[in-house]
């Protein structure tokens, strides 16, 4: 189970239909929850999530997304039910200062519900918090859901040719 300071640092989001959820900082234990929300997501959005029908995570992915030094992965469930991961996010660094890779996976059933929204915005706040200036983030061109979240957080492309468009957003 999660440390208490995790819980305690969650970040609270309502759906637009009256939901609650929490979101905090994803820890190595989580890696069994987070197989499962992949298992829940079809292959559709597994796969605009990876850009392959990615089944889940092995656990050396898992590592490397949940060690604090290579970023900062996020892990939302319900407000009521903390055990159940609904979705996934990561703002990763990368090899350019100040800049960050942001990435989204949220289940199926959560979707259209406005949480993809609010963790795009909550994911920016976190890499204003540890220093980036600029997020990136590689979106499938067929994806127009996350292409509409990020087009609210003002994103432009940097490469818009080709299946998998780049897209940058200011801090």
């Amino acid at each position: 189970m999660p440390d208490a300071s995790r819980r305690d640092n969650a970040h609270s989001i309502m759906l637009t239909d009256g939901t609650a959820t929490r979101t905090r900082e994803a820890a190595t234990v989580d890696l069994a929850p987070v197989q499962e929300l992949h298992r829940r997501c079809s292959l559709g959005s597994r796969a605009l999530r990876y850009h392959a029908g990615k089944s889940g995570l092995s656990p050396a992915e898992w590592r490397q997304l949940s060690n604090p030094e290579r970023g900062t992965t996020l892990v939302t469930t319900p407000a009521e039910h903390t055990g159940h991961i609904i979705a996934m996010t990561n703002v990763m660094r990368t090899d350019q200062q100040g800049v960050g890779e942001l990435a989204i996976l949220v289940e199926d059933a959560w979707q259209a519900r406005g949480l993809g929204t609010a963790l795009a915005e909550h994911a920016a706040a976190v890499a204003r918090r540890e220093g980036h200036h600029t997020l990136a983030a590689a979106v499938a061109a067929g994806n127009k859901p996350m292409l509409h979240v990020l087009e609210k957080l003002d994103a432009t492309p940097v490469d818009a040719s080709g299946p998998v468009l780049d897209l940058r957003i200011p801090l």
